[in-house]
């Protein structure tokens, strides 16, 4: 059975990981230009798959650091 702090830990770290998704695939989106042969869901479809590789490599990289 997991104790409280379990449970707030890894509710603390998906929120973190969503955060740092949903900003990530924000920035790309502003950063990246859409011209006209890109339409503007396609720009967000590959900023967010940016923002999901980035962000699982830096909580691999965080938690394998912690160990």
């Amino acid at each position: 059975m997991m104790k409280f702090h379990d449970v707030r830990d890894q509710i603390s770290k998906i929120a973190g990981f969503c955060g740092m998704v949903i900003s990530i695939t924000v920035a790309f989106y502003l950063i990246f230009p859409t011209g006209q042969t890109q339409s503007k869901f396609a720009m967000l479809l590959v900023s967010f798959g940016i923002a999901v590789a980035l962000s699982v490599l830096t909580f691999k990289a965080l938690l394998k650091s912690q160990r």
